[in-house]
């Protein structure tokens, strides 16, 4: 994955809980494993390391993972502002893996239009999303016949509140807690 801007400032508190080894490939070969953090207020969330970002030897501690929400829906929040992460329904005792975010934009370093040589309006962005329980990064793109109408305003900035939804999860680093607890069992079969 290509390096985040400001992934310094990205930071949601958390107990790296588990890993869940991925299923055998007809070869012989396991899936990624499927990592699982515990984050305050109860929320399971799951998220696949695709780049080998993590010590799996860190699970049972408590830290922080700095996580980037991918190729995302965006929403300006209509209504009472909201910040927090909302599991999917109907998961049945799962992690969330698709949850949706809710919160207010610190900040938007990469903002990138397309509207002159294509039959549609394209938008690129890269921002960083206070969620209330920390703040994580999102990477997305749109398309629209008219972006200003598809999103609400012609670009996002600083303060705006945004609901992000159906994104893939790339997780950054976990960062563990200094002197952080090691829990027992930490893998799965």
């Amino acid at each position: 994955m290509p390096q985040f801007p400001q992934a310094s400032q990205l930071s949601l508190p958390c107990r790296f809980a588990q890993v869940v080894p991925g299923a055998l490939h007809a070869d012989g070969r396991r899936y990624l494993p499927l990592l699982i953090f515990s984050l305050p207020g109860g929320l399971q969330l799951g998220v696949v390391d695709r780049h080998h970002r993590v010590d799996l030897t860190q699970a049972g501690r408590e830290g922080s993972a700095q996580l980037v929400f991918l190729l995302s829906t965006i929403r300006m929040q209509q209504g009472e502002r909201h910040a927090g992460l909302q599991a999917e329904p109907d998961l049945g005792g799962r992690p969330s893996t698709q949850p949706t975010a809710s919160g207010r934009v610190l900040a938007v370093p990469s903002w990138e239009t397309e509207k002159e040589h294509l039959p549609y309006e394209m938008m690129y962005t890269e921002l960083l999303l206070d969620v209330g329980l920390g703040v994580i990064g999102v990477r997305t793109h749109m398309t629209a016949q008219r972006l200003d109408e598809a999103l609400g305003q012609p670009q996002l900035a600083a303060g705006d509140w945004i609901d992000v939804g159906r994104s893939r999860i790339d997780i950054l680093a976990f960062l563990p807690s200094a002197g952080g607890q090691q829990g027992a069992s930490a893998t799965s079969p």
